[in-house]
C-alpha cells in the first residue's frame, strides 16, 4: 500500500467511509476535479480486461496517476466526504 493509499484510507476510517459507501459519489466528484486521471484509470481499466471500467472506477484508482497533485488529491477527498458526511 503506497503512502497515499494510506492516507485515503485513514481519510476513509475518519468520516465513516470504510465500506465504500460513498465510492460513486467520490469518483464522480474526483472525475470532475482530476479529468486527465480519470481518462488514464479507465484505460487502465480496460487494458486489465473490464467490461465496464466505469462501473469498476475507484478512488484508489487516481492515486497511480496523481503524480505531483497528491496533496490536491488528499484535499478534495477529504472536502469530498465532509460534505456527504454533513460536516
Amino acid at each position: 500500500m503506497t503512502n497515499l493509499n494510506k492516507k485515503i484510507s485513514e481519510l476513509n476510517s475518519k468520516y465513516g467511509n470504510e465500506s465504500s459507501e460513498f465510492e460513486e459519489e467520490l469518483v464522480e466528484q474526483l472525475k470532475k476535479k482530476f479529468p486527465e486521471q480519470y481518462q488514464l484509470s479507465l484505460e487502465d481499466l480496460k487494458n486489465d480486461g473490464s467490461d465496464d471500467p466505469e462501473m469498476e472506477m475507484t478512488p484508489g484508482r487516481f492515486v497511480d496517476h496523481i503524480g505531483d497533485k497528491s496533496d490536491e488529491l488528499l484535499k478534495e477527498y477529504e472536502t469530498i466526504l465532509k460534505k456527504l458526511n454533513g460536516e
